[in-house]
């Protein structure tokens, strides 16, 4: 049975070749634990994804809460969530630790991922679409979107190299082209063509190397090309270095975040964050990794948009501060508390979870006569059910926290 009580959640952590190691180990160190030599910690889930799904305690037992949910769905999710949702938790909480590049991807929207899903479900698991949001928690280092037309085309101009792939005639059309429609047309042409071009090894190595040895005797580099270097590094001749030129670099300082929809391109370079999604693990691959490439399928989905990326909260506001995004799954607000802080908060009939960066929370809520009152420290998480209206939080010491909820409509 569930009470009206909130539940610690107890999570898992994906050990993927690219998170921090050591003393660098940024997960560990949150949530209180000794890193293992040499393992590498990237990402902690929180949520109810099949995959890994967190677990709470009931009965003295612990519980997958995917389960708990499909057993108790009114109780945890509130009956409108539960019906918009089909039974489902509807976003995934993640903390993400990158010491380097994560791979050039995308996410499917839901018609795509439907699709996908049916003719790859091995590769692509489940029907849903990935709505993102990364919150930088000290630093993220990021690229996503495509540039301006104007900043590709400089690009091209200073590196030649890449009419070796795509030939001459395009590459000198693209060039002269003034008309901004044309020349954007002729961008995603001009992109395809480089990325079809990834599994010819022979023209990759011959194109990768020109460029690292010509941009490496610069005696000042501009910010894609110290990324280009640095990837060419960890990845050879991968023809994901050479989105470094087509999309926007980002870096972001603590609070701020920046959304990505279905079809935008993206990838995470180096960083610690708060990341949430819809409740997916669909990513569409095509760069810097050794994981599954789906070149045409990221060439089919994409979404070619010629502008700089817009950052939320660039002012870096630290206090109740709501990451707004056009996602119907998921809304984060982020705290920074001083000690002896309370209020109290509506639920809204929804699931609430609640991860706590710094400090020391306690939770306090009612059901009938029965008062619960629970205290959480920094690295834990939990979820506040449904079936709580209303719930008091107060700061035993200065404290840092996100919540995650379903935005109200």
């Amino acid at each position: 049975m569930i009470k009206a009580k909130p539940y610690k959640l107890f999570n898992k952590i994906q050990n993927y070749d690219w998170g921090t190691k050591n003393e660098n180990a940024f997960i560990p160190n949150l949530i209180g634990m000794k890193p293992e030599v040499n393992l590498p910690y990237a990402e902690l889930w929180i949520g109810a994804h099949p995959k890994a799904s967190s677990e709470i305690i009931i009965n003295q037992n612990r519980i997958l809460l995917n389960e708990v949910i499909d057993k108790y769905p009114i109780e945890i999710l509130g009956a409108e969530t539960a019906e918009k949702f089909s039974n489902k938790l509807p976003f995934l909480l993640k903390v993400l630790s990158a010491s380097r590049a994560l791979s050039i991807q995308t996410h499917p929207d839901k018609e795509q991922a439907k699709r996908l899903h049916e003719t790859d479900p091995i590769n692509y698991p489940d029907n849903n679409h990935k709505p993102e949001i990364a919150v930088a928690l000290d630093n993220l280092t990021a690229i996503a979107g495509f540039r301006p037309a104007k900043e590709i085309i400089e690009n091209l101009q200073n590196n030649p190299e890449f009419e070796i792939i795509t030939g001459s005639k395009i590459f000198k059309k693209l060039i002269i082209e003034t008309d901004e429609s044309k020349r954007e047309k002729l961008i995603k042409k001009f992109y395809s063509a480089v990325m079809k071009k990834a599994d010819d090894f022979k023209t990759m190595d011959t194109v990768i190397k020109k460029i690292a040895e010509r941009i490496s005797a610069k005696i000042e580099l501009k910010q894609e090309e110290e990324q280009f270097l640095i990837q060419y590094e960890n990845f050879g001749a991968d023809v994901g270095l050479l989105s470094f030129f087509f999309f926007n670099i980002i870096n972001l300082q603590p609070g701020q975040a920046i959304f990505t929809d279905a079809g935008v391109p993206h990838a995470y370079i180096e960083g610690n964050i708060i990341e949430c999604m819809a409740n997916s693990d669909n990513v569409v691959r095509a760069g810097l990794t050794n994981k599954f490439k789906d070149v045409d399928t990221l060439l089919d989905v994409l979404k070619y948009k010629f502008n700089e990326y817009k950052i939320i909260n660039e002012e870096q506001k630290k206090d109740n501060v709501t990451l707004k995004t056009s996602a119907e799954e998921f809304q984060i607000t982020l705290f920074e508390k001083s000690k002896d802080f309370t209020d109290r908060f509506s639920t809204n009939n929804k699931p609430v979870i609640i991860l706590i960066l710094e400090g020391s929370l306690v939770i306090e809520s009612s059901q009938n006569e029965d008062l619960s009152s629970d205290t959480f420290i920094k690295g834990e998480s939990f979820l506040i059910p449904a079936l709580i209206k209303e719930y008091k939080l107060s700061c035993e010491t200065d404290s840092k926290f996100v919540t995650v909820e379903i935005p109200v409509n």
